[in-house]
């Protein structure tokens, strides 16, 4: 439906079944996600080899760097979202581009949603930056819509990101993904742009739910 919204465009879909994607303008690639996905929080148990609440949600990076492949500028699109209409797109500034929809630092974030997890983003930023006082200016970057583009420093960006899930995930937290692409950001060198997205934006409806209040959607990422 998403792809049907905008057909002109050049989509690039992370997938674990290409097949659902033939006859469709877009590049399917086959990924193997490294946690549920999404369905999988309603239809699967421990006992059938699922960890409910461990979601693939950093895999979300490897979307973006396949379109990175193509393009000098990738944007990621969460897959339950459509679109109105599709403005003329600016001209993006390199580095992230991110809407204003969550447009606060780490650390405000995580008092307002999850506090439980800030000694984590406090190593996490120690081992990142050198600097645990970091997480009081990085910004958390809302995750479901959002830009990357080349200046030489997105290998740093996703070597970051990479990094930061897997300390993360070692620890058993599997979400909060923002809040390590803001750190990776940092490592960049970028400064988080709030403006440059905001007319795509506004055309964008992320309906939000998906396959965990619709079983019968396909397990896609």
């Amino acid at each position: 439906m998403l792809v049907g919204d905008l057909p002109r465009g050049p989509w690039v879909v992370l997938t674990d079944e290409p097949g659902e994607f033939e006859g469709l303008p877009v590049r399917a690639i086959r990924h193997q996600p490294t946690g549920p996905m999404a369905i999988d929080f309603g239809t699967r148990s421990p006992q059938m080899g699922i960890e409910l609440g461990e979601p693939a949600y950093h895999d979300k990076r490897f979307a973006l760097q396949a379109a990175l492949e193509e393009f000098e500028t990738a944007i990621f699109v969460d897959a339950d979202t459509r679109v109105r209409a599709l403005p003329r797109l600016p001209t993006f500034r390199p580095g992230i581009a991110v809407t204003k929809a969550l447009n606060a630092t780490i650390a405000e974030h995580l008092t307002r949603y999850g506090s439980h997890r800030r000694p984590a983003f406090e190593k996490l930023a120690v081992q990142l930056t050198g600097d645990v006082e970091m997480i009081n200016s990085a910004r958390w970057c809302s995750e479901g819509l959002f830009a990357i583009t080349k200046d030489g420093n997105e290998r740093k960006f996703f070597e970051a990101w990479a990094r930061g899930a897997e300390s993360l995930q070692s620890e058993g937290m599997f979400t909060g993904e923002g809040g390590v692409i803001g750190l990776a950001a940092v490592c960049a060198g970028w400064t988080v742009d709030y403006e440059t997205l905001g007319k795509l934006a506004r055309r964008m409806q992320h309906e939000g739910g998906g396959p965990k209040t619709n079983q019968t959607i396909k397990r896609h990422c």
